[in-house]
């Protein structure tokens, strides 16, 4: 029974990698739209907000971008996975209020994003508790899982809330 302990610089480089990742699947949420998945066909049976809903509904959705983006803005330090356990949960609340908001609509890509940051929260865990080659592939594993649920529920929502860097190359007509 070796264990393998990853040395502080080892250990940041994996850490970057996987932040680096996930930010990726963040901010390319806009541009997958056309591909063929199941997100589309879920998200086109509910019915569409009202425009007053749409505006809180944006927002909520607004919201889940920014704790994304602050969850992947991370760096590798020695309290990383301390930031990273209060960046995952701050994720699962906004998607909370998103969830709330969206009552039906998204429901699936919610539900799968949901399952994704519970296994990236378990992962963090046991990082934070021991800090090895094991522990830090579960975190790469568990962040590869949220950045493709982020982007399926992101691509879902895009339609009705598009992403301000969305919008802003075709501003100039």
């Amino acid at each position: 029974m070796s264990r393998v302990t990853l040395s502080g610089r080892a250990y940041r480089a994996v850490l970057l990698s996987v932040l680096v990742l996930l930010a990726a699947a963040c901010s390319s949420s806009g541009s997958a739209s056309g591909s063929p998945s199941s997100a589309g066909s879920a998200s086109s049976s509910a019915a569409a907000p009202s425009a007053s809903d749409s505006a809180a509904l944006c927002s909520d959705v607004a919201a889940l971008r920014g704790s994304l983006q602050e969850l992947t803005s991370i760096r590798p330090s020695p309290s990383a996975a301390t930031e990273l356990r209060a960046a995952v949960q701050k994720v699962q609340t906004n998607l909370a209020g998103l969830s709330t908001a969206a009552g039906a609509l998204w429901n699936e890509q919610v539900g799968n994003l949901r399952s994704a940051l519970t296994k990236l929260q378990s992962a963090v865990s046991t990082l934070a508790t021991q800090r090895n080659a094991s522990s830090v592939s579960g975190v790469v594993t568990a962040v590869g899982g949220v950045s493709a649920a982020a982007r399926q529920l992101l691509d879902a929502a895009s339609p009705s809330c598009p992403s301000p860097s969305a919008s802003s190359g075709s501003s100039s007509s």
